[in-house]
């Protein structure tokens, strides 16, 4: 039995592993930052360490989230096999957590989603509705990870 905490992305329900959440937090100002990938919403201050934001929605093609008073960031520890930092993703709204079986999930669907497969882990259902299960490792590109860490360091 694998946890998930399920998210609301513009008004569609998806699930992370909990294994990958650090900490949720409530939105805080952002420090927006010109030489960032347009994912990158901005720059927020946890507790002394500086965390870039990534746009959940607008990384996975779907546009920009909109804020209101249910806008969480999830920290994970994002990284390549060489780089590891804290790394803070919006969304509209974390739900529940739940608990999946291996036999509750199935194989990423190869048609029918406007999300990126490559970003996928799974799917189940869920009261009814299909959700997509995240795969948050995959979110950032080793690339656009690279540029985040060298913005924070200069």
């Amino acid at each position: 039995m694998t946890a998930y905490v399920t998210l609301n992305v513009l008004d569609e329900t998806y699930a992370v592993s909990v294994a990958s959440v650090h900490e949720l937090v409530m939105l805080q100002p952002l420090t927006h930052v010109p030489t960032m990938p347009a994912c990158i919403r901005g720059l927020m201050n946890l507790r002394g360490t500086v965390v870039p934001v990534v746009d959940l929605a607008q990384q996975l093609g779907l546009g920009a989230t909109n804020i209101g008073p249910q806008t969480c960031v999830i920290i994970v520890q994002a990284g390549t096999d060489d780089v590891h930092s804290p790394m803070g993703v919006l969304t509209n709204e974390v739900r529940d957590v739940i608990a999946l079986e291996e036999s509750d999930i199935g194989a990423v669907p190869a048609f029918g989603t406007t999300v990126d497969t490559a970003y996928l882990a799974g799917v189940t259902r869920l009261g009814g509705r299909y959700v997509l299960i995240l795969d948050l490792a995959k979110i950032l590109t080793p690339d656009e990870l690279l540029a985040v860490v060298e913005a924070e360091r200069t």
